[in-house]
């Protein structure tokens, strides 16, 4: 169903909500913080209700036909994420939006005198190269640099050593991960630009020309610096959506495997590439649109391996153990570089995605395949996590969820990687089987 039309008294979504009915639930993308949330019957008539000027608990209540008591939860929670504000008087609005101000809402507030101290720094200070590399993705160079600032005197004494270490460790997996699709001539390949990842002692910054952002969350940092990088070799069609997923093809087309950490996916990639497959990426592939049709961006970077890899990919990679250890914590890994001649091209009949499929691994399980509706598959892709590129919009939203509509998905729960590839190249071929069970997750009473 197409998205329904603004009520008379809302904002039109283009401003900052894009809003669609998917399985009797109302998935609603907040452009400004860049989030998805999925509202069930009673809370999508609140939210639809909700006017752009002040109005009272009681007229806006009535306006969703729900009683005040069922208000309140939403709306506190709605508060929170700034949909909602409220006057002296208890009434409520939908709150104006403020795109554009989500790199200074994500930084850590900094007092005004420290921020022009470290404005003159920056422009003053020589910063340690750790690591450089130059990579090569459609056909085009970047230079990437990985730097530590130097840390002001009257800082020292505050300096947070773990915290340093754990920043390190970001930049490490980072380079580890574009350590994938490094340039194999950089002498023969003059770069487009050059991108910067600044380690700070309270964060990071990203610098690329006259471009530049500063963030404390390393979450936020890894997906601007891919989100960068792609923008600068990517051009038509540019990257819209980004998902937490792996991306794998055969001739038939791409397979998007999303899902939460520990699902499986990194293990699962790796054996698949072993198997033939071509390689889009582990991690976070982008999706651009031509009219209307998704069409798979790839950056193959190197695969992160946990430790717990190593036994059942033994057979496909002797030498993973061999590798060296990246990072720090629960993502340290070792990073398998997967050869060029087996990475997805940057376009082509390859790049169409033919379905998505969220995978578990779970021990001594058979394989079972359950084909899900488009309101089951949108909230697991919520909870794998999936964005929005900086220039896209509505337009690319509704391609993304018409692409979501029209494509098969797939919940698969396996224990046996072989016996995975096997039904997975079926799948992508578009040979779906049977359903083996039933049944949806209930939604949520209010915002996921």
């Amino acid at each position: 169903m197409k998205p329904p039309s603004p009520a008379p008294n809302r904002p039109a979504e283009a401003d900052r909500f894009y809003f669609r009915v998917m399985d009797d639930m109302l998935f609603v993308f907040d452009a400004e913080r860049a989030m998805a949330h999925a509202l069930n019957a009673a809370a999508a008539r609140l939210f639809l209700s909700l006017p752009d000027t002040f109005a009272s608990l009681a007229d806006i209540g009535a306006q969703a036909a729900l009683p005040l008591a069922d208000l309140h939860d939403s709306l506190t929670q709605w508060e929170a994420l700034g949909w909602v504000e409220s006057d002296a008087a208890g009434r409520i609005r939908l709150r104006p939006s403020r795109r554009g101000a989500d790199d200074a809402r994500c930084a850590a507030p900094t007092p005004p005198a420290r921020e022009e101290a470290r404005q003159e720094t920056r422009q003053q200070r020589r910063e340690e190269l750790l690591q450089h590399c130059q990579v090569r993705l459609a056909d085009r160079s970047v230079a990437l640099r990985l730097l530590a600032a130097p840390v002001p005197k009257d800082d020292e004494a505050a300096i947070d050593p773990d915290g340093v270490a754990a920043r390190r460790a970001s930049g490490e997996r980072l380079m580890g991960f574009f350590g994938g699709f490094a340039d194999p001539a950089p002498a023969h390949h003059a770069p487009l630009a050059t991108i910067d990842l600044v380690l700070e002692a309270d964060g990071f910054t990203l610098r690329c020309g006259a471009r530049q952002m500063f963030t404390p969350d390393a979450a936020r940092m890894g997906g601007k610096f891919q989100l960068w990088l792609l923008e600068l070799v990517y051009r038509d069609p540019p990257p819209s959506i980004f998902v937490h997923a792996a991306v794998l093809a055969t001739s038939a087309g791409s397979m998007m495997l999303a899902g939460v950490s520990g699902a499986g996916k990194s293990t699962l990639a790796a054996c698949l590439v072993a198997r033939g497959w071509r390689f889009g990426t582990d991690d976070s592939p982008a999706l651009g649109f031509v009219d209307g049709e998704a069409r798979v961006l790839p950056c193959p970077g190197a695969i992160n391996l946990k430790p717990g890899s190593l036994a059942p990919l033994a057979t496909y990679y002797p030498g993973l153990a061999a590798l060296p250890l990246v990072g720090m914590g629960e993502k340290r890994g070792r990073y398998l570089v997967v050869p060029r001649d087996r990475h997805l091209p940057a376009a082509g009949p390859e790049n169409r995605l033919a379905c998505f499929v969220f995978p578990r691994f779970r021990a001594g399980s058979p394989t079972r395949v359950e084909p899900i509706g488009v309101g089951e598959a949108l909230l697991a892709l919520m909870e794998a996590e999936f964005g929005l590129g900086e220039e896209a919009g509505a337009t690319e939203i509704d391609a993304f969820f018409d692409t979501l509509e029209r494509r098969p998905r797939y919940a698969i729960v396996y224990s046996d990687l072989a016996e995975m590839e096997a039904v997975l190249r079926r799948l992508v071929a578009g040979e779906a089987p049977e359903p083996q069970s039933t049944g949806t997750r209930p939604p949520s009473s209010s915002a996921i």
